[in-house]
C-alpha cells in the first residue's frame, strides 16, 4: 500500500508534467492518478516513461467541468491503495519546508481526516512567453500574505475518512473526522486564514503573459464560465516579494546528491533545476500496482452526483433569490451530511434574509456545539450580531476571529460596522480606511460592504467638515463600485463641497455616461458651472 498519492485532472498540459512529476517525486510522493480530459495529445504516449515506470496512471474522462467527477472517481477507484491522496493542479506544488519530505511531514497528521495546506499565489515575473526552465525556477515573484485569495487551501486526505469532493479545495469527511490546518486547527470549507510554517501550496496561478492570455480566450473548465483578466492583473500587480523556499527545499536534495546546485540561488532561470531534478528520478521506480486499473472515468456514483446536483441547486436558487426554495434544499443537504459545518452558517445567512433571526441563532448554535471555536461560525455569528443590530456582540465576536485570522478583510470590515454601530466614529475610520483602500485596489470585500462603509465613515467626517477625508473615502468606494451612481454622485458632493472644481468635472462626466437624464446629475453639472454639450 502506498503512502502518499496526487490525483489531478489536466487537458494539454503535457509540456510542464515532467517537472511537476520529477518534483514530487523528490518530495515523497509514491503515485499519481492523472486524468486526461481530452488532451490533443494523450498523456499514455507523453508521460509513457512513468507510466512504464509505474509512477503515474493515466485515466481518460470527457466532457466539460469534471474536476470534482475525477476526483470522486479517484477516491472510489484508488483510495483503499494509498494512506493518504492529495488533490492539485499541475500549476501548484507542494513544499515542505520543516521536513526533508511530504511524508515525514504528514506523520503528525494521521489522527486527522484531512490537511488543508495554505496556498501562495505567484506571478509571472515578467516572462511574456512561457520560459525554457520551467514553472519553479521561472516564478519566484509572490504576493504579501495579507492577500485574502491565500485563504484557499488544498487537501490532502485520508480516502479511508473521506467521503467525496466538496470543490476542488475542500473535502467531506466521515462521521467525526474533519480537516485541519498545519497548527492542527480544524478546517471547514475552502478558505481558511493562511499559515505556511510547516507546508506551503506553490501556485504559479499566472505563468507567463501569453499563457494568461491564453487562458483568458479558453475559458474556465467550467460550462461558459469566463477568466476575469483583472484577476491575473490584480496579482502581477502584488507579487513583489521574492519567495525561494521551494528553492531551497530542491538544494538540500541535489547537496544530498552530490549534484551542483550552486546555480539555483545564484541564477534560478537556468535550466540545471529541471537537469538535477530528471537526473534524479529518471532511475527510479515505484512500485507495482496490485488493482485493477480502469482506463476511463465512467459510471460515477449516484451519491456524489445526487450531492453534486444538490449544492448545484442551492446554488441556482439563491442566485434566483429564491430564499425559501434554497433554505429548503439546505436542510435537505443539512439532514444528509450533519457534519459539513459550512452549511449552518449558509443556512443562518438564509434565515436572516427571511426575517428568521431566531432559528438562524439556532443553527449556528449547533454548529458551535459540533466544532466550537470554529473560525467559520465565528464569521457566522458576527455576521448575525450585525445584522440583528447588537453591535457590542458583533465587535467581540470579530476580534476572537481576527486572533485566528490577523488579515482577514471581511473580518475587518465587520469590526468596522460594529463601531460604527457604537458610534464610535474615530476608532472606525482608523480600522477601516485602510481596509477600504485596499479592497478598491484587489476587490476583497462582498458586494456593497466596501460602499456601506465608506458612507458611515464619510458621513461624520462631513459632519466635521473634513471634506478632503470625505472625498478621499469615497474615491475609494467608487473603486469598489465602479458602477454605482450613488457612490459617484456622494464622491461629487464631496468635491464640491472641497472646492475641487477639475476632480467634480472629472466625475460628472462618468455621472453623466452612467445616468444623463438623471435630475441630481444635471443639478451638480449646474452646480458646477459644467456646459453641457
Amino acid at each position: 500500500m502506498d503512502y502518499l498519492s496526487l490525483c489531478l485532472i489536466c487537458k494539454d498540459e503535457n509540456d510542464y508534467l515532467p517537472e511537476w512529476l520529477d518534483y514530487h517525486i523528490l518530495m515523497g510522493v509514491d503515485r499519481f492518478y492523472i486524468y486526461d480530459n481530452e488532451s490533443r495529445v494523450s498523456l499514455r504516449e507523453s508521460l509513457k516513461d512513468y507510466i512504464d515506470r509505474s509512477w503515474v496512471v493515466v485515466v481518460d474522462i470527457t466532457g466539460r467541468a469534471m474536476q470534482l467527477s475525477a476526483y470522486d472517481h479517484c477516491l472510489q477507484n484508488f483510495g483503499g491503495n494509498t494512506f493518504w491522496m492529495g488533490f492539485i493542479d499541475t500549476d501548484e506544488f507542494l513544499v515542505p519546508k520543516t521536513t526533508f519530505d511530504l511524508k515525514e511531514l504528514l506523520k503528525e497528521y494521521e489522527g486527522f481526516g484531512g490537511l488543508a495546506v495554505s496556498s501562495i499565489f505567484f506571478g509571472s515575473n515578467g516572462n511574456q512567453s512561457r520560459p525554457a526552465a520551467g514553472q519553479i525556477a521561472s516564478y519566484t515573484s509572490c504576493v504579501h500574505e495579507a492577500f485574502k485569495e491565500y485563504e484557499f487551501v488544498k487537501s490532502i486526505v485520508q480516502p479511508a475518512q473521506t467521503l467525496m469532493p466538496n470543490s476542488p479545495h475542500d473535502f467531506i469527511y466521515k462521521k467525526d473526522a474533519y480537516c485541519v490546518n498545519e497548527g492542527f486547527l480544524r478546517v471547514d470549507g475552502q478558505r481558511f486564514p493562511i499559515k505556511t510554517e510547516k507546508i506551503q501550496l506553490n501556485h504559479y496561478y499566472c505563468r507567463s503573459e501569453d499563457e494568461i492570455d491564453l487562458k483568458v480566450r479558453r475559458g474556465r473548465g467550467a460550462m461558459n464560465a469566463a477568466w476575469p483578466r483583472r484577476r491575473f492583473d490584480v496579482i502581477n500587480f502584488l507579487a513583489t516579494y521574492e519567495e525561494l523556499s521551494i528553492l531551497q527545499k530542491l538544494d538540500q536534495h541535489f547537496q544530498k546528491a552530490n549534484l551542483d546546485s550552486s546555480v539555483l540561488l545564484t541564477d534560478p532561470r537556468h535550466t540545471r533545476l529541471l537537469e538535477n531534478m530528471s537526473a534524479l528520478t529518471r532511475f527510479r521506480y515505484a512500485s507495482e500496482l496490485e488493482i485493477a486499473l480502469p482506463v476511463t472515468a465512467e459510471n460515477f456514483r449516484a451519491e456524489f452526483s445526487n450531492m453534486a446536483v444538490l449544492r448545484d441547486q442551492i446554488q441556482t436558487a439563491l442566485d434566483k433569490k429564491d430564499l425559501h426554495e434554497a433554505k429548503r434544499l439546505m436542510l435537505l443537504r443539512l439532514q444528509m451530511v450533519p457534519q459539513i459545518i459550512i452549511l449552518y452558517s449558509d443556512l443562518s445567512s438564509c434565515l436572516l434574509d427571511l426575517g428568521e433571526p431566531a432559528a438562524a441563532w439556532q443553527m449556528l448554535s449547533r454548529a458551535w456545539q459540533i466544532s466550537p471555536n470554529n473560525y467559520v461560525i465565528l464569521g457566522g455569528m458576527a455576521f448575525y450580531f450585525l445584522r440583528v443590530k447588537n453591535f457590542t456582540m458583533a465587535e467581540s465576536t470579530c476580534r476572537l476571529l481576527l486572533e485566528l485570522a490577523p488579515h482577514d478583510m471581511v473580518a475587518l470590515g465587520m469590526l468596522t460596522h460594529s463601531l460604527l454601530g457604537q458610534e464610535r466614529f474615530e476608532e472606525a475610520i482608523r480600522i477601516g480606511t485602510p481596509v477600504v483602500e485596499l479592497s478598491a485596489q484587489v476587490g476583497e470585500l462582498p458586494d456593497r460592504m466596501g460602499v456601506f462603509l465608506v458612507k458611515k465613515m464619510a458621513d461624520y467626517l462631513l459632519e466635521k467638515k473634513d471634506y478632503q477625508g470625505a472625498v478621499s473615502l469615497w474615491e475609494s468606494g467608487v473603486k469598489c463600485q465602479p458602477d454605482d451612481l450613488n457612490a459617484l454622485l456622494e464622491l461629487i458632493q464631496a468635491m464640491l463641497l472641497a472646492g475641487d472644481r477639475s476632480g467634480t468635472l472629472k466625475y460628472l462626466v462618468r455621472a453623466q455616461v452612467l445616468a444623463p437624464r438623471n435630475e441630481i446629475v444635471l443639478n451638480l453639472s449646474k452646480q458646477a458651472n459644467v456646459i453641457d454639450h
